[in-house]
């Protein structure tokens, strides 16, 4: 059972959290509109979440799976991500292929736009409170709280850890990708990523990714 496999951890992964609505769509698709509904009225009963919830809280949802599919679910969860992203693990750290277009064009969008360009390089090179990134990219605050917000809102932007300012918890922001790469094949979108570490190996997607199926092994 893979969720035996994964340590419950206390806060939503940056990139589970990105994934989580494209993800639920994969699954409603694949499942069927009725199915998908009496996994989400479950989910409603038990743990009071919706689907997007769930996967950001992957134990739920793998439970809530297994009562309904049993062992299944493990084949079920691997296909649901397989038609959302693929790893390429040849070489080094993984890199993650994401040939949803809706995600695809959201990476795309947010790197080529330069101020958000800028919040994100800044937030890789080191984990800042909003002030100290916007200081250092030179980004007015009147319009750098909303394009911050924008990026958070878009999973793109993830918090990391805390600081003390003042007596005061001030959280610090990461961006969540080291490394992109998008190319136009067939006249799709194809975003090829590569994570910060922690973010990869904190990730309940990416654990599912990389576990073996009882089919496989």
């Amino acid at each position: 059972m893979i969720i035996n496999q994964l340590a419950t951890i206390q806060y939503v992964n940056a990139l589970d959290k990105l994934l989580a609505e494209a993800l639920a769509l994969v699954i409603k698709e694949k499942l069927g509109v009725k199915t998908y509904q009496k996994v989400e009225e479950r989910l409603q009963q038990r743990y009071s979440l919706d689907v997007v919830s769930a996967i950001k809280e992957f134990h739920t949802l793998d439970a809530t799976l297994r009562e309904f599919f049993g062992a299944g679910a493990d084949n079920l969860e691997k296909d649901f991500l397989d038609h959302l992203v693929s790893l390429d693990k040849k070489k080094g750290q993984p890199w993650i292929t994401i040939e949803n277009q809706d995600l695809a064009r959201l990476i795309l969008e947010s790197y080529g736009h330069r101020e958000k360009k800028l919040i994100l390089d800044a937030a890789l090179q080191k984990p800042g409170a909003i002030l100290d990134i916007l200081e250092m990219c030179q980004i007015p605050k009147s319009s750098g709280y909303r394009i911050i917000n924008e990026i958070v809102d878009d999973g793109l932007l993830a918090e990391e850890g805390f600081t003390m300012s003042e007596g005061r918890k001030v959280t610090l922001y990461t961006a969540l990708f080291k490394n992109i790469n998008i190319d136009i094949q067939n006249g799709s979108l194809v975003a090829k990523v590569m994570l910060k570490e922690n973010i990869l190996h904190e990730s309940y997607l990416v654990k599912i990714l990389l576990t073996p199926t009882p089919a496989t092994r």
